[in-house]
């Protein structure tokens, strides 16, 4: 049998590939060290990149609101709601901790994109605790992180 000829790569070739892989690595290196999870898949994606201790807890982030119908609703986050990303509130958590008046975002878009419903009269940012014991989890609880007055 006959075997097949062996190409080999031109001198351009071979500094095409190398100047791809420098450019590629450099994306990365940067996204690593600087970027955010707005630059993924070159930069970091946060929420699959932290280790949970097997006596730690693990945290959802929900958002609540009063509305001026008396009544207590879990927010509809993203395209079908207020069109803010859950990731994006966990990315700003200890900003709105800190500062409540972050969440003016939140009602203001409800007030924008729904204005045929009920508005929000009182935002609150809540997670659901699963506490793990030898990685088993236990009986999960609510906690309060931050309550903002929506102000006109």
């Amino acid at each position: 049998m006959d075997e097949p000829a062996i190409r080999t790569l031109s001198r351009r070739g071979v500094g095409w590939r190398a100047a791809v892989t420098v450019a590629a690595l450099g994306a990365l290196i940067y996204g690593s060290v600087a970027g955010s999870n707005k630059d993924f898949p070159i930069g970091p994606m946060t929420q699959y990149a932290f280790y949970i201790s097997p006596n730690g807890e693990v945290d959802s982030t929900t958002i609540w609101a009063d509305t001026t119908a008396g009544t207590h609703v879990k927010v509809v986050l993203g395209g079908h709601g207020v069109g803010i990303k859950r990731a994006d509130i966990e990315h700003q958590l200890r900003e709105i901790v800190a500062d409540p008046s972050l969440l003016r975002p939140i009602s203001t878009a409800q007030r924008r994109l729904h204005p045929g419903q009920s508005q929000y009269t009182r935002i609150y940012v809540m997670q659901r605790v699963y506490p793990l014991h030898d990685r088993v989890p236990g009986r999960p609880y609510d906690r309060t992180l931050a309550v903002w007055d929506v102000t006109p």
